[in-house]
């Protein structure tokens, strides 16, 4: 039996006041398995874990939540498919700590603010024939306001990949996925959140890394890891071991600010990851 984790952020700022409902992508979710989905909010302490047996979900392309934010406390509802142990979740948000704290709280609070720019990552984008998988940090500004990796229209990854496989470049999101996954190509990031104030690599703070151990546990095909810019590689080396049996390359960022290599060279380095 395998679990098979999803991690969703509520994101109020992103979305209408009207749009409450969130979709989990089940597609590679098999009968045996059980599915895990983690849920935690952009800016308050909440996070709740739900579980769904495979049998349940392994036909769904997606099941769904819904939520209600109440201000001191969150209710969750799911349709398609009903949670093990419960179908509605309702949690309450901490309320201010207590008295004999309120100072040490409060210095904290201001000597760093540690949620003032809490961002959290996308589930990978990846099936059961993947052999690479690329780890970029987490996703830029443009990138979250998109909801789609690599979204700023000067970021060179897409173009770069369709490149090297010699495909055309996509144009939808929807074609940019189809690529990976024709081409055997995953990708991910390592942080699942972090504190971040723009785009930049060398702002992010805090970091909290996403379970890359049970990722490369549940796709036995993976033969490639490749690191998009040193800062992927750097938090990867801090939080895990390389794996046996995995080649671990670096490559040079594909970010907009990164402008000291040209098209043609960053092509040629990138080709490495084709080789096994």
């Amino acid at each position: 039996m395998t679990e098979i984790t999803r991690n969703r952020t509520i994101r109020p700022s992103t979305r209408l006041e009207k749009s409450k409902s969130y979709k989990i992508d089940t597609k590679t979710v098999s009968r045996g398995d059980i599915l895990v989905v983690n849920i935690d909010h952009e800016t308050k302490p909440f996070r709740k874990t739900f579980k769904f047996n495979g049998s349940d979900v392994a036909h769904k392309d997606s099941i769904n939540f819904r939520i209600n934010d109440y201000g001191t406390s969150i209710d969750i509802s799911w349709s398609g498919a009903t949670p093990l142990g419960t179908a509605t979740s309702k949690a309450t948000i901490p309320s201010s700590a207590p008295k004999i704290l309120a100072k040490k709280v409060v210095d904290k609070v201001a000597s760093k603010p540690t949620t003032a720019h809490l961002k959290t990552s996308f589930d990978p984008i990846s099936n059961a024939d993947t052999t690479i998988l690329i780890l970029g940090t987490m996703p830029g500004d443009k990138s979250l306001e998109l909801g789609e990796y690599y979204g700023h229209s000067r970021n060179r990854f897409w173009k770069i990949i369709s490149t090297i496989t010699n495909n055309g470049l996509p144009l939808t999101y929807a074609d940019k996925k189809a690529l990976l996954l024709k081409t055997k190509i995953g990708i991910w990031d390592v942080a699942h959140k972090a504190n971040r104030k723009g785009s930049l690599d060398s702002a992010i703070e805090d970091e909290e890394p996403n379970d890359l151990k049970n990722f490369i546990a549940r796709h036995k095909n993976l033969k490639i890891i490749g690191f998009n810019g040193t800062k992927s590689q750097a938090l990867h080396d801090k939080y895990f071991d390389k794996k046996n049996g995995i080649k671990y390359i670096p490559l040079p960022s594909t970010s907009p600010a990164n402008t000291g290599i040209n098209f043609d060279n960053i092509c040629n380095v990138w080709r490495q990851i084709l080789t096994e």
